[in-house]
């Protein structure tokens, strides 16, 4: 399987100008067919890359799309960390936090450096990888230190926004959302959602953090573009929103101790992402450490199922 392309990340966290390891994320789009044959799912299961329990996870679904987007999601995530590294997809092993987010074993973890989340909507799975734990050596800090988190949201006309907005938002964002011409008002609120879940996903603790304790604000952001590369190395252009603001409505250690960003895209008029990112201001100042901003270089890739499993 062929690597993709390297190239120089600007969210590495540097000391001076001297790069220590820490990239900016990778993030690759990849589309998922809910109508899978059934041959191309046993072909999927005959790779041979997931754990038994893996598979028996998949096979638990009710659902024959749930249970085919499923296998595509597991078998996706294992090719995209295989292009980051010289394991093969099926030699990947994760854990799973108390809220269920993944992460590698603590052993893959030492020997890759690679920290990653996933998100999955609609048509679409998200993966995104953060290259360099080798960087903060073992001994300097822990998983708590860097958190790292991905959403992928599809804007749905049928979904009720009001009550969802009363109960999970803060009065900012309601106030904000319902100044908005009633056309805008369903595309923000999507957009504030997938900012909400990148964070939660970045802390790893689901929905036990209450999306009241934190405001998002795009008052001060950056509009901006961003190539996606695809898989014949042609490129598309994409919406981009830079300095999304996080705002800690209640004051927790982690969340005022860490240093945040927050970045929102457009795949295209349906779908929106969004990435967060931090570091923890202690590692920082321990080691000199600054994170650089998320900017136009951000490395993101689509590719279709087949032609990450050549």
């Amino acid at each position: 399987m062929s690597s993709a392309t390297q190239s120089t990340t600007p969210l590495a966290v540097q000391s001076g100008t001297r790069t220590t390891g820490l990239s900016q994320p990778y993030v690759y789009f990849v589309p998922l067919n809910g109508a899978l044959s059934p041959t191309d799912y046993e072909a999927g299961l005959a790779l041979d890359w997931l754990t038994d329990d893996e598979v028996a996870k998949v096979s638990r679904y009710r659902s024959v799309s749930a249970r085919n987007n499923g296998l595509q999601v597991r078998l996706g995530l294992r090719a995209v960390l295989s292009l980051h590294s010289e394991l093969k997809p099926n030699e990947w092993r994760f854990s799973y936090g108390a809220k269920g987010k993944p992460a590698l074993t603590p052993d893959l973890l030492a020997k890759t450096g690679l920290h990653f989340n996933l998100s999955h909507s609609g048509e679409w799975l998200m993966i995104g990888i953060v290259m360099g734990g080798h960087a903060l050596k073992a001994d300097h800090y822990a998983d708590a230190d860097l958190c790292f988190g991905v959403d992928i949201e599809r804007e749905r006309s049928s979904t009720d926004i009001v009550p969802i907005l009363n109960h999970y938002f803060t009065q900012a964002e309601t106030d904000t959302l319902l100044q908005l011409p009633p056309s805008l008002q369903r595309q923000r609120f999507f957009d504030l959602w997938a900012v909400k879940e990148s964070y939660i996903k970045a802390r790893g603790l689901g929905l036990a953090l209450s999306l009241k304790s934190f405001s998002v604000d795009f008052g001060l952001i950056t509009q901006g573009n961003v190539n996606v590369q695809l898989a014949d190395k042609s490129h598309k252009t994409i919406e981009l929103q830079q300095d999304v603001k996080l705002n800690f409505t209640e004051a927790e250690d982690i969340a005022t101790t860490m240093a945040w960003q927050t970045v929102l895209g457009r795949l295209d008029q349906q779908y929106r992402f969004a990435i967060t990112f931090g570091l923890t201001k202690q590692v920082n100042e321990q080691h000199s450490l600054r994170i650089e901003p998320i900017d136009n270089s951000l490395n993101i890739y689509q590719l279709s199922l087949a032609e990450l499993l050549c």
